[in-house]
């Protein structure tokens, strides 16, 4: 004869218990290798529980209960993993957007600095055009003196597919290092973001001088405004590894620099495939004649507006829903 309804719930409760918790756990958290086998043999518990409910108690609440609680274990135990084209989907969709918005205070700070040092470039180059040997070299200098843009003899030497490689190399050695030296306390990506705006300024004001800026900046145009976003993104990833070393809060610096280098690793993939992008457009459409201003401005304006719009918008709706 069946034991009764109250004796069976008090003496099987702490598996179910037990159960529970282990679900509620495995629903936030990877489990360690003893957990999962807990697990295993708790839910084999629960559902020879359950065979004597559905025998002796049928139709009751403790039936009820068991057959819930079986179910969604069952539903997360055995539930399918994420494929790798949709994790990736995922990715680019919601976290790398939402990482971008969740770190725009120090991308602000990261493209200030290039801002500054932008500015720096123009007037030191303005008040002493010899400054710029030493911020962009003499052979673009040479270049310069000579009323030639050195991209357009570049893309008469090489074929735009190699340009657009080598680009892309140069674009991910800058971003890289603006990341990587966040180990530095952030001074090394300070350093980087100044240099890299000392660059761009000097390059226009010596253009300006020699008579190359409409050329310049319409070379600019088309890869700018996107090319100049991602080294901010990854600057802002560098400062913000610098920020959590410095000033770790109210948790201990470790855990500070291991949530924010989480971040800044999201960041810095999430620019890579954009990297990449940016290199085609710069080695086969900004420089020479095939493609003139008129086109490649508004491709820039296009390509810029697009690329923040999807970082600005793109998962926010399935973040608010949930």
């Amino acid at each position: 004869m069946a034991e009764s309804i109250p004796a069976f719930v008090k003496r099987r409760k702490p598996d179910w218990t037990a159960l529970e918790t282990a679900l509620s756990s495995l629903s936030t958290r990877k489990l360690t290798l003893n957990e999962l086998q807990a697990l295993d043999r708790v839910y084999r518990v629960v559902t020879a529980d359950l065979a004597t409910a559905q025998t002796h108690y049928p139709n009751t609440d403790v039936h009820r209960f068991l057959n819930q609680l079986c179910t969604r274990a069952y539903g997360l135990i055995y539930r399918r993993r994420p494929q790798r084209m949709q994790a990736l989907r995922d990715f680019f969709v919601r976290d790398f957007p939402q990482t971008v918005r969740n770190s725009t205070a120090y991308i602000k700070v990261a493209a200030a600095l290039m801002a500054f040092g932008t500015l720096v470039g123009i007037v030191s180059v303005a008040l002493n055009p010899d400054a710029g040997l030493y911020l962009v070299g003499p052979q673009v200098q040479d270049y310069i003196n000579r009323h030639e843009l050195w991209t357009d003899v570049a893309l008469h030497q090489q074929a735009p597919s190699e340009m657009a490689t080598k680009i892309f190399t140069n674009n991910l050695r800058v971003s890289f290092a603006a990341f990587a030296f966040g180990m530095t306390g952030g001074i090394g990506t300070v350093i980087t973001m100044v240099f890299n705006g000392l660059s761009v300024g000097a390059i226009v004001t010596l253009c300006a001088q020699g008579g190359l800026l409409p050329g310049i900046l319409t070379f600019m145009s088309a890869h700018g405004p996107v090319e100049l976003s991602i080294i901010s993104i990854a600057g802002g990833a560098g400062l913000m590894i610098g920020h959590a070393m410095l000033v770790p809060r109210d948790i201990p610096r470790g855990e500070a620099l291991r949530k924010a280098a989480l971040d800044a690793v999201k960041l810095v993939i999430g620019c890579a495939p954009f990297l990449t992008c940016i290199g085609v457009i710069e080695g086969f459409v900004s420089p020479g004649p095939l493609f003139p201003w008129w086109l490649k401005l508004p491709l820039g304006i296009a390509l810029g507006t697009g690329f923040w719009t999807y970082l600005m918008k793109s998962g926010k709706t399935a973040a608010t829903a949930a």
